[in-house]
C-alpha cells in the first residue's frame, strides 16, 4: 500500500499539468515557450535523482531514500503553493522532480524483486494511472471555481507529507535486502564501479531512451492535450476532463491487459494511427475518444520495460539500472512537453499531433535493439 500511495502521488502530479496549464499561463501572463520552462526545472530535478539515487541508496538504503524524496517533493510543493512570481515559482518544480525521481527509482527497483513481481508491477503503474485520473478532475475545479489557481498545490502538498509519513512508518529506515532478503550469489561493489557498469551497457542505453520517449509522450499527451482541445478545438473549461479519459484509459490498460502478451510493435503503430485521427477529425468528442484509447493501448509498456531489466540484467545492477531507467523516464517528462511547448509557440499547439506521432515512430526503432527473454513478444 506504501508502494501503491508513491505512484498515486506520482500520477497525480504528471497529470495536473495539463488543466493547470492554460491558467497559469493566464496567472502569470506567459506565452507557450515561457510557461514551458516548469517542465525544464523538472528535468533538472529528474536528471540529479538519476545521478545520485546508486550512491544515496548504497549509503542510506530504501528505507531513508524513499521517505527522503518524499520529503524533496513536499518542499516544492511548499514552494509552489504561495503564488510567488514566475521566476521563484519554477525553482519548486526541481525539488519536485528531485524527489519523485529518487521515490519512482526506489519503489520500481524494490516491486521487482517482490513475489509475484510482474503483476505487482502492472497493479502499481495502474495505481499511477489512477492519480492521474483522479488529479485531472480535482485540478479542472480549481481552474473553474478558484481564482488563485497556484493554492491547488496544497493539495498536492498534503499527500506528499501523507505519503511521507507512510513511507517512514512501515519502512522504519530499513533496506531493500532487509525487506526482501538479500539476492542470493550476488557479488557486492562500490557504488562508483555499479555506476560505471550500468553506463556502459549498451542495452541499457535503449531501455533507457525508449522509456525516457515513452513516459515523455504519455507526460506530453497529458500536459498538452487540454490546451490542444481549448486553442485548436474550441473548447471550454471543461477540457481538462479530456485528461481524465486518457489517465482513465492507460489505468484500465494497465489491469485489463495484465494476462496478455504484448506486441509493443502493434500497440505503437495503433497509437500513431489513433494520433493521425486526432490530428485530422476536427471534433471533440471523437478527440477525446481518441485519447482515450491512446492511454489504454500505450499503458502496460512501462511496467513491461521494467520486467524485461529483471530478466536480462545481473542481479546486482537491476536496482541501479531500474533507478536509472525511471529516472530518464521522468526526464522525459519534462524534456518533452517542453519541446511540444517551444514548438507550439512558434507553429501553433496543433504541432502536438506530428510531434507525439514522430517520437512514437522512433520509440519502434529503438524497441527493435531491446533484448526480450525467451518467449516475450512484447
Amino acid at each position: 500500500m506504501a508502494l501503491f500511495m508513491v505512484m498515486f502521488l506520482a500520477g497525480w502530479n504528471d497529470a495536473s499539468q495539463g488543466p493547470l496549464l492554460p491558467s497559469l499561463q493566464i496567472f502569470y501572463n506567459l506565452d507557450y515557450l515561457v510557461i514551458s520552462i516548469i517542465w525544464v526545472f523538472n528535468f533538472l530535478g529528474f536528471m540529479s535523482s538519476g545521478l545520485t539515487n546508486v550512491w544515496l541508496t548504497d549509503r542510506l538504503g530504501f528505507g531513508v531514500v524513499a521517505p527522503l524524496g518524499a520529503a524533496f517533493q513536499a518542499l516544492g510543493y511548499v514552494w509552489l503553493c504561495w503564488g510567488a512570481p514566475y521566476p521563484v515559482f519554477v525553482l519548486g518544480y526541481v525539488f519536485v522532480g528531485y524527489g519523485l525521481g529518487l521515490q519512482d527509482a526506489q519503489v520500481n527497483s524494490l516491486t521487482s524483486r517482490l513475489p509475484g513481481a510482474s503483476t505487482k508491477m502492472f497493479l502499481m503503474h495502474a495505481v499511477y494511472g489512477l492519480g492521474a485520473t483522479v488529479s485531472p478532475l480535482v485540478s479542472t475545479e480549481f481552474v473553474k471555481r478558484v481564482p488563485r489557481i497556484y493554492l491547488y498545490f496544497t493539495v498536492s502538498l498534503g499527500l506528499a507529507i501523507i505519503t511521507l509519513v507512510v513511507l517512514a512508518l512501515v519502512f522504519r529506515g530499513r533496506t531493500e535486502d532487509q525487506v526482501v532478503g538479500v539476492r542470493p550469489d550476488v557479488e557486492k561493489s562500490a557504488s562508483g564501479g555499479k555506476m560505471k557498469r550500468i553506463l556502459t551497457t549498451p542495452v541499457v542505453h535503449y531501455m533507457a531512451i525508449y522509456i525516457c520517449i515513452y513516459v515523455g509522450v504519455e507526460v506530453t499527451i497529458g500536459g498538452w492535450a487540454v490546451s490542444f482541445i481549448l486553442n485548436e478545438r474550441g473548447g471550454n473549461s471543461n477540457a481538462g476532463y479530456i485528461s481524465v479519459g486518457y489517465f482513465g484509459g492507460l489505468t484500465l490498460g494497465r489491469v485489463i491487459l495484465i494476462p496478455l502478451t504484448l506486441d509493443a510493435y502493434h500497440s505503437s503503430i495503433v497509437a500513431i494511427a489513433l494520433e493521425v485521427v486526432v490530428w485530422l477529425v476536427h471534433s471533440i468528442p471523437a478527440n477525446a475518444a481518441c485519447f482515450a484509447l491512446i492511454g489504454f493501448i500505450l499503458g502496460p509498456m512501462y511496467p513491461i520495460v521494467m520486467m524485461v531489466v529483471v530478466d536480462v540484467i545481473p542481479g546486482e545492477l537491476q536496482g541501479g539500472t531500474i533507478g536509472w531507467i525511471a529516472s530518464l523516464g521522468q526526464a522525459g517528462s519534462a524534456m518533452m512537453p517542453f519541446i511540444t511547448g517551444a514548438l507550439a509557440n512558434h507553429y501553433g499547439v496543433w504541432i502536438l499531433q506530428p510531434l507525439i506521432i514522430a517520437f512514437l515512430g522512433f520509440s519502434l526503432v529503438l524497441w527493435f535493439f531491446v533484448p526480450r527473454p525467451k518467449g516475450w513478444r512484447a
